[in-house]
């Protein structure tokens, strides 16, 4: 198991929000969601960039590397979560 409460309901809607973006408007809907969804999108001095939304974080050494990370983890986290709920036994 995570070990986490994931909101699958919400990351499945983010990540088919900008599923078609790209460039400024996919930067913009991350720094977006990361303002208004209490995440975190912090570039520090060395240029590491750390993403932070909905429980999951990723890295990279740019923002667009940071963010394709970010997308790469959700939809990992989305199927880990899944596959748990599948294993679980069935309520009688």
């Amino acid at each position: 198991m995570t070990g986490r409460l994931l909101d699958t309901h919400a990351i499945t809607t983010f990540l088919a929000r900008v599923t078609s973006l790209s460039g400024d408007a996919l930067h913009e809907a991350f720094v977006c969601a990361a303002l208004e969804g209490g995440g975190r999108f912090h570039i520090p001095a060395d240029g590491r960039a750390v993403l932070s939304l909905y429980r999951i974080t990723a890295s990279g050494s740019t923002e667009a590397e940071a963010i394709a990370a970010w997308i790469t983890h959700a939809h990992e986290a989305v199927d880990d979560t899944a596959a748990e709920a599948d294993a679980l036994p069935a309520c009688s």
